[in-house]
């Protein structure tokens, strides 16, 4: 019989097991590019099944190693790093496809940077809050303080990304307006999986949030159906968004569009052309001549021939 984390752990299994292979076909789908952001729920699904099946396994055989321990506490850590680089990856490639009032790739790579690095304050931090000494649990726990306000940071960053790039809605192309919405609509159920890692990170032995012993409903609510809810998000507006084309087409196609109608092979557009697209007369080329041409004969038939 299952305690109520035991419970939890198999309902998270069920669910990120489907979610794992949806993931793959979209990833497959759209391509393995990290700035795509798929490929990160991929890595979320991973863990996820990887932590939950520890902590069945713990619940189930009475079995609490050092190994399943620090196992649990690292995929514990690891949830709002991935759907912030999936997010991050979203509006990427939605700036890349706008014409006008878009951000450059260089003005992620920072964010990109910064969830990354505290992705792996995140990991090293709970690995530290997992261990008995009274040292590497307070290095563990400021740790995982700074690795929340570092996600904090980026996700307002992300947010205000986001409403910049609702207010200039019109220059984004439409099949990628799909995408913005699903940002928009996972916006405030990352902010309550956020508010979560905070407090998980700032609260003190004893406490509901705290790291070792988290309530498990408070879990359930502000961890896994958080999580749910935003990788479903996400999932479908991958289901919902064409492949990805690339720049130069893109690009390639302004340039067809430049061109005018009448200089398409087969095409007839029925129009007369504007004053700056005719073309001026073409004179007939003159006959080459050899020679013998200009033998006096020769001229005099000529100029006979000219005249009548």
């Amino acid at each position: 019989m299952l305690n109520p984390k035991g419970d939890l752990a198999a309902v998270q299994v069920a669910f990120f097991a489907p979610a794992l292979c949806i993931a793959l076909f979209v990833v497959f789908r759209h391509g393995f590019k990290r700035n795509l952001g798929w490929i990160y729920l991929v890595l979320l699904a991973i863990l996820r099944i990887i932590g939950a099946s520890c902590t069945l396994d713990m619940e189930s055989q009475n079995n609490y190693s050092a190994g399943l321990l620090e196992t649990a506490a690292i995929t514990s850590a690891v949830g709002t790093a991935p759907l912030l680089l999936a997010l991050m990856g979203f509006l990427e490639r939605i700036h890349t496809g706008m014409e006008h009032k878009n951000l450059p790739a260089m003005a992620f790579r920072p964010l990109h940077l910064a969830a990354l690095a505290g992705l792996v304050l995140a990991i090293i931090g709970g690995l530290g809050e997992s261990h008995t000494s009274a040292g590497d649990i307070k290095t563990g726990k400021e740790l995982m303080e700074a690795a929340s306000i570092v996600f904090l940071a980026i996700y307002l960053t992300l947010a205000a990304i986001i409403l910049w790039t609702i207010i200039n809605v019109r220059w984004v192309l439409t099949a990628e307006k799909k995408l913005l919405q699903a940002g928009l609509l996972a916006l405030p159920f990352l902010l309550v999986r956020l508010v979560y890692t905070v407090a998980v990170a700032f609260s003190a032995p004893g406490g509901v949030f705290y790291f070792s012993d988290v309530n498990v409903y408070a879990q359930a609510f502000m961890q896994f159906m958080m999580e749910a809810i935003v990788v479903s998000i996400f999932i479908f507006g991958g289901l919902l968004t064409p492949k990805m084309v690339r720049h130069e087409l893109i690009e390639s196609s302004k340039d067809v569009e430049s061109v005018p109608i009448e200089d398409i092979p087969g095409q007839d557009s029925g129009r007369m052309p504007r004053p700056d697209q005719q073309q001026a007369p073409r004179t007939q080329a003159r006959p080459q001549r050899s020679l013998g041409d200009y033998r006096p004969s020769k001229l005099i038939m000529s100029a006979i021939r000219d005249r009548q």
